[in-house]
């Protein structure tokens, strides 16, 4: 069977510390630096006086860990400490945020911090580009995620190709983007 893949939006993998964090921006190299267990004190970033860095991780095949296992690259992930792989992404926020470690660092998806959770963790910036709607749609932010709607190709059934034309439409667009989701724009 072959499937037909149709983008209708965008979003963008961050990462998040807490709102009094000062930090506000790491670059790629930083980031596999961090989770890759060379970089593990704040004071090397520049943040003096938070300590180590907790870095908290998503258990295996959850789509956040699989976002940063594709950052990462070649780069293998140190082993998280106990207790540092929360099972839900909600657990990772509650404790940067609600829990004050100001010395934490964690992952997820845009849309899960702002718009489900309605978090206020820091998003960070990558290689000096906030994850806004604009540097999403623009391409500019450097971890970006394409939404698709799959199909099979083929399928004669005239509802799917409808859904794929509305989805696709301005009305279409405007319903990703109010949902929270960033539109899908070549």
């Amino acid at each position: 069977m072959e499937f037909e893949l149709t983008p209708f939006g965008r979003e963008a993998f961050v990462f998040v510390v807490n709102a009094d964090n000062p930090l506000g921006n790491l670059s790629v190299e930083q980031v596999r630096e961090i989770y890759g267990g060379q970089i593990t004190r704040w004071d090397e970033l520049g943040v003096p006086g938070l300590g180590e860095i907790v870095a908290y991780q998503r258990p295996k095949d959850s789509g956040s860990q699989t976002a940063l296992e594709r950052l990462m690259g070649d780069v293998p992930i140190m082993d998280a400490p106990e207790g540092y792989v929360p099972d839900d992404m909600g657990a990772i926020l509650d404790v940067i945020e609600y829990r004050n470690l100001p010395n934490a660092i964690g992952y997820s998806f845009r849309f899960f911090c702002t718009d489900m959770m309605g978090s206020e963790v820091k998003l960070l910036s990558l290689n000096g580009i906030s994850p806004t709607v604009e540097n999403i749609r623009s391409g500019a932010y450097p971890q970006i995620t394409t939404l698709y709607a799959i199909t099979r190709k083929g399928d004669p059934n005239p509802n799917i190709r409808a859904l794929l034309n509305w989805i696709t439409s301005a009305q279409g667009q405007e319903l990703v983007e109010k949902s929270g989701y960033v539109g899908y724009t070549e």
